[in-house]
């Protein structure tokens, strides 16, 4: 709902988005059987419409917590953060900005998969390889 405000969503739209979010349930069906109904707490409606748009609405701000030089390329549910290396300065702040990625995620319990984190070099320098971490 934060999220939503500071978008700019406001009076009676607002309160909609509220009715929408919250209070829901879900359950499990397997050949017949039914789990008890738990209540969600977090997330949009799965399949919706509007979960794709409430999606880019959540991560919109993310880009704002690295620096001017750095990029955060966003795609889906893809983040990738880039810099130039051309000093020692510019590979802290390549880490700080990871840092604040990090921070902001867990902030907004949005956290990253880590097993499918992966680090690239890309150089015009032949003798430099392609680091690939899973």
């Amino acid at each position: 709902m934060d999220k939503l405000y500071a978008a700019g969503i406001r009076g009676s739209l607002l309160k909609w988005f509220g009715s929408y979010l919250h209070d829901r349930k879900q359950r499990v069906v397997l050949d017949g059987k039914c789990s008890e109904w738990l209540d969600v707490t977090s997330g949009v409606p799965q399949g919706s419409i509007l979960g794709p748009a409430l999606f880019v609405l959540f991560i919109n701000d993310m880009p704002d917590v690295i620096s001017e030089s750095g990029t955060l390329a966003l795609f889906a549910d893809d983040a990738k953060c880039l810099r130039t290396i051309n000093s020692d300065a510019d590979c802290v702040a390549l880490q700080r900005d990871l840092n604040n990625l990090t921070t902001w995620s867990a902030e907004w319990k949005l956290p990253f998969n880590i097993d499918k984190c992966t680090i690239s070099t890309v150089t015009t320098n032949a003798t430099l390889f392609l680091l690939f971490m899973k």
